[in-house]
């Protein structure tokens, strides 16, 4: 390739990234910008304990996301309270190749967790399914951690919100 065209793609390069920044910004929230927070109500059991919780939180949808180069639609659900919390992150796959998900529950005495995303390090296993319900729906979780502790349960948003990137493309 000739100095010329070297310039030229580095040229178009550096505009199409600009433009793909540009439309990130306009999704960003400004600095100290509160996310709107919707009902969720969970009713676990992690490890033999009883979760349940009625917090406000997050609960999100992307209908157009990515994971490891992967397409899919994304919802999230964040919640805490003091020492607990809860966060979801349920990803259907457009490919069809099957859903993920990325959960982490504590209790304030310990931290449960269980990775099925591929094309990452993996943790536990299980299986969680997603009912749509008005403008909410439930999750349904199966899941065991590495160390073999169970999850189950039920975690139900009354309304999801739109997913914003925060820090990145």
């Amino acid at each position: 390739m000739g100095h010329r065209s070297r310039v030229w793609v580095l040229l178009l390069g550096a505009i199409a990234f600009t433009g793909i920044v540009s439309a990130a910004e306009g999704q960003r929230r400004a600095p100290g910008q509160e996310r709107a927070k919707q009902a969720i109500q969970a009713s676990l059991k992690v490890g033999g304990q009883t979760y349940e919780s009625s917090e406000a939180g997050s609960c999100t949808h992307a209908p157009k996301a990515s994971i490891y180069d992967v397409m899919a639609e994304l919802w999230t659900v964040n919640q805490a309270a003091g020492e607990r919390s809860l966060t979801l992150m349920f990803w259907k796959p457009a490919n069809g190749s099957g859903e993920m998900f990325n959960l982490s529950v504590s209790d304030g005495k310990g931290s449960h967790n269980v990775n099925t995303v591929r094309g990452g390090t993996t943790s536990g296993s299980g299986k969680v399914t997603f009912e749509k319900s008005g403008q909410g729906g439930a999750f349904t979780i199966d899941a065991k951690t590495k160390a073999g502790a169970a999850i189950t349960g039920k975690i139900t948003c009354a309304a999801f919100g739109p997913h914003i990137a925060e820090g990145g493309l």
